[in-house]
C-alpha cells in the first residue's frame, strides 16, 4: 500500500462526508475561484489589488486584536489596535499601510479566534472540510463565527447602520476575491504532491493550525 505521509492523529469521523466535499471544493477551485483569481488580477491594477488587499487586511486587525487580549499576550493586542487606528486615518479608511513605517506596528502573522480556543485547551474536535472555505475542524468553524462577529463591518455587530444584504454579499465578496490568490497557494502548499492529496491536506492544515496556537 503506498503511503500518503505522516498522519498527525487527525480525528476524522466523517471521512467518507469530507472526502465528498473534498471532491466539491476540487470543483470549485479549478471551475470557480481559479478563474476568479486570474480574472481578478487581469483586470485590477496592482495599485488598485494592493489598496482592496490592505482595506480587508487592515479590518481583520481588530480580529486578531482581541484574539491576542484573549489568550493574555496584551503586546499584539495593542499592536494590532494600533495598527488598525494608524491605517484606519493616515491610511485612509485602510487602503494604505501607513503603519508598516513604524517599527512598533510592524505586522506579524495574525491571530483568530480559533487560535484563542486552542490556547484555552479546547480541542481541535472532528476534522472537516466545508466547500469554498475547505479544510477546517469543529474548533476553527465556532471560530470563524466569532471572528466575524469582531469583524466591524460583518453583522451580527457591524458598525454601520442598516447594512443591508447586498452590500454584506458585495463586501464578503471582495474580501474573499482579493485573498483568492493566496488562498490559492497555501491551498496547493498543504495538498502538496501526495498520492492521496486528501490525507495530505487533512494532515498539513492539521499540523498548520497546531502551530499556530503553539506560537
Amino acid at each position: 500500500t503506498l503511503n500518503p505521509g505522516p498522519d498527525y492523529g487527525v480525528y476524522d469521523p466523517v471521512e467518507s462526508v469530507n472526502r465528498r466535499s473534498y471532491a466539491i471544493s476540487e470543483a470549485l477551485d479549478r471551475g470557480v475561484l481559479r478563474p476568479l483569481a486570474v480574472g481578478y488580477r487581469k483586470v485590477m491594477p496592482t495599485f488598485a489589488e494592493d489598496a482592496v488587499e490592505s482595506f480587508f487586511t487592515n479590518l481583520r486587525s481588530t480580529e486578531s486584536a482581541l484574539s491576542g487580549f484573549l489568550q493574555g499576550a496584551p503586546g499584539r493586542g495593542f499592536r494590532d489596535i494600533g495598527r488598525f487606528l494608524v491605517n484606519s486615518t493616515l491610511g485612509i479608511v485602510g487602503i494604505m499601510a501607513p503603519a508598516d513605517d513604524y517599527e512598533s506596528f510592524a505586522t506579524i502573522e495574525s491571530e483568530d479566534v480559533g487560535q484563542v480556543f486552542g490556547a484555552w485547551g479546547i480541542g481541535e474536535g472532528p476534522y472537516l472540510v466545508l466547500p469554498f472555505l475547505g479544510p477546517s475542524n469543529l474548533r476553527d468553524l465556532a471560530g470563524l463565527f466569532g471572528d466575524r462577529a469582531i469583524n466591524p463591518i460583518k453583522e451580527p455587530f457591524s458598525m454601520i447602520d442598516d447594512w443591508e444584504w447586498e452590500w454584506q454579499l458585495a463586501t464578503s465578496g471582495a474580501d474573499y476575491i482579493s485573498r483568492s490568490p493566496q488562498i490559492i497557494e497555501r491551498y496547493k502548499q498543504l495538498k502538496g504532491s501526495s498520492i492521496d492529496p486528501y490525507s495530505s491536506l487533512k494532515n498539513g492544515y492539521t499540523q498548520y493550525r497546531r502551530g499556530a496556537v503553539a506560537e
